[in-house]
């Protein structure tokens, strides 16, 4: 499974021309990718730089928060 993060900071979205073409553009987002569920105690943890916002997408699941 592949999770996009996007940079989402006010000031980064207020000099964006057009916001819905910097969202749809796969190039500005990171990717995240987990191993299998097969042994949850062998996952993975990723960091966050606090003071930010990111949207971050599901990529193949359509689940956005």
């Amino acid at each position: 499974m592949v999770m996009r993060v996007l940079p989402y900071d006010d000031d980064l979205i207020a000099r964006q021309p057009n916001v819905t073409e910097y969202e749809l553009d796969r190039s500005n987002y990171g990717l995240i990718r987990f191993k299998d569920k097969q042994d949850p105690s062998n996952g993975w943890a990723f960091p966050f730089v606090t003071g930010h916002k990111y949207k971050i997408h599901w990529a193949y699941t359509g689940v956005d928060f």
